[in-house]
């Protein structure tokens, strides 16, 4: 089943406000992804596996936010005519 077309388009200011959001959220995003990377290398460097586990799993969790914002920002798209 297809959605409804919307018959007006967004304001300006709800676009940019949108697009401001996942501008942010993709920082947020970035800044997680670069985290959790040097945690492991840091962890891997010093053969420390109590704390690898964590780095581990905080890599991956980071991850999938990535690939969340992603199907987000795509989400969001208008469909192509």
């Amino acid at each position: 089943m297809a959605l409804p077309q919307r018959e007006t388009p967004d304001p300006p200011t709800q676009r940019t406000a949108h697009r401001a959001v996942l501008a942010v959220t993709l920082l947020f995003v970035l800044a997680a992804v670069s985290v959790s990377t040097g945690l492991v290398v840091y962890t891997a460097w010093l053969h420390d596996l109590q704390n690898g586990f964590f780095a581990l799993l905080f890599a991956i969790l980071s991850v999938r936010a990535a690939l969340s914002w992603v199907l987000w920002r795509d989400s969001a798209q208008p469909p192509a005519k």
